[in-house]
């Protein structure tokens, strides 16, 4: 269990420092847009080392496996946690600026919408349950 909370750390942490390289690479002129190229670089050599590790050639070169997790499986299972984590917590953090009218003041439209919303999840949550209960 420690071996795979490290290896989610590590590749969350690589793929987070590559994003942010791309995106100061973009946004930045000069010197700044290379340390963004740096960022990205060392991204990529972090990922590598470490799916290197865990891969045949590490048997080649050490005699065993350092890494023996199955890499490929567990970081789509921490990318997809990783997104549903911040999708989830942005729309709670949206829904509660859009509520206390920090960042937006709601339309009477939009409030409109978000009732008529608010009633088709109802619905629909209604319909589920009554289905599990028919089904069982």
């Amino acid at each position: 269990m420690a071996i795979e909370f490290l290896s989610i750390v590590i590749f969350t942490f690589a793929l987070v420092l590559l994003v942010l390289g791309a995106i100061t690479w973009w946004i930045e002129r000069g010197r700044k847009q290379t340390l963004g190229i740096l960022m990205m670089c060392s991204a990529l050599i972090i990922a590598g080392t470490y799916s290197f590790l865990g891969s045949r050639f590490a048997i080649t070169l050490f005699g065993r496996l350092i890494i023996t997790v199955d890499l490929p499986r567990l970081m789509a299972t921490a990318v997809i946690y990783t997104i549903g984590v911040l999708l989830g917590f942005g729309l709670a953090g949206s829904t509660f600026l859009w509520i206390s009218g920090r960042l937006i003041e709601p339309t009477r439209f939009e409030q409109r919408l978000v009732m008529f919303v608010a009633i088709v999840l109802l619905i629909a949550l209604l319909i589920s349950l009554i289905a599990v209960r028919i089904s069982h």
